[in-house]
């Protein structure tokens, strides 16, 4: 990296500190590049600026490749696109890749820096909030987790109410409107509709529930024994390792299985021959 790269890039990082640190809100976008498809973070939720962790030279490869490799092949894959840039990256010389890292590790001393000092420009109630946000977002997550989870093990889907079922008669109205007005449109047309035809919504969404309601009692009702089979076979495994440790410690005391089983007494006659032995 020439002196000049290096004065600049410093002098974003500085320039950037010293903001963040005097007004606690600037943007990090022009110091350390970020992944432009990552998640939107608690901080972010709440308005707040958080430096952004550099990327790894492979990312940084990747995001400088992706413009050309668009371009070539508007319609590729994600999946696609991260194969076409392993195979270029392994076909990247040395040199290259180790210049790359030396950048990457001088700017994460430059992010530990500036992320020491935006921690320490935080408010007690900002602290809060984030903790607060992300145990929400976390939740969120688990939630969204159990859902395709349950979707998975075939459990049935709730139907929907009278008035979705109404509206998905009118999805011709949403072509050329925005969405905000489809659904004023929608509901307007929900509340004018005449008794007789909102009967009919009504009557097709009990049907649907009625429906629901046992599909999802037969459901419960196999996981239930799908538990208890799980259950059986816990415990019949349990068993067999049980059965199985006590034969390795027969065999490691010269027990055999058939003076396991005698009485008592005739295996402390045995035990007495063998010792006279």
């Amino acid at each position: 990296m020439s002196s000049l790269s290096q004065l600049c890039r410093l002098s974003n990082y500085v320039v950037g500190s010293y903001k963040t640190y005097i007004h606690s809100r600037t943007t990090w976008l022009n110091s350390i590049q970020v992944c432009s498809y990552t998640k939107k973070s608690a901080e972010a939720k709440l308005g707040i600026e958080k430096p952004k962790r550099p990327l790894t030279p492979f990312f940084k490869f990747m995001t400088q490749m992706r413009p050309a490799l668009l371009a070539k092949n508007p319609g590729i894959s994600s999946k696609e696109a991260i194969a076409w840039t392993s195979k270029h990256w392994q076909q990247l010389d040395t040199e290259t890749k180790t210049q790359m890292v030396k950048e990457y590790e001088k700017d994460l001393e430059d992010y530990k820096k500036i992320k020491a000092m935006y921690e320490a420009s935080l408010t007690e109630q900002q602290k809060e909030d984030i903790k607060r946000v992300k145990a929400e977002m976390a939740a969120s997550k688990e939630k969204r987790k159990l859902k395709a989870e349950l979707k998975e093990l075939g459990k049935p889907k709730k139907p929907m109410s009278s008035y979705f079922l109404f509206t998905q008669t009118k999805k011709d109205l949403f072509k050329g409107n925005e969405m905000k007005e489809y659904q004023e449109k929608i509901k307007a047309d929900w509340l004018t509709l005449p008794d007789s035809e909102r009967i009919k919504f009504e009557k097709q969404a009990q049907t649907l529930m009625e429906k629901y309601k046992k599909d999802l009692e037969a459901w419960e009702l196999k996981m239930i024994a799908i538990g208890q089979e799980s259950s059986q076979s816990d415990v019949t495994a349990s068993i067999q390792q049980k059965e199985h440790t006590e034969s390795q410690e027969r065999q490691s005391t010269g027990e055999t299985i058939a003076e396991k089983n005698q009485p008592e007494s005739k295996q402390i006659v045995q035990y007495g021959k063998k010792n006279k032995q």
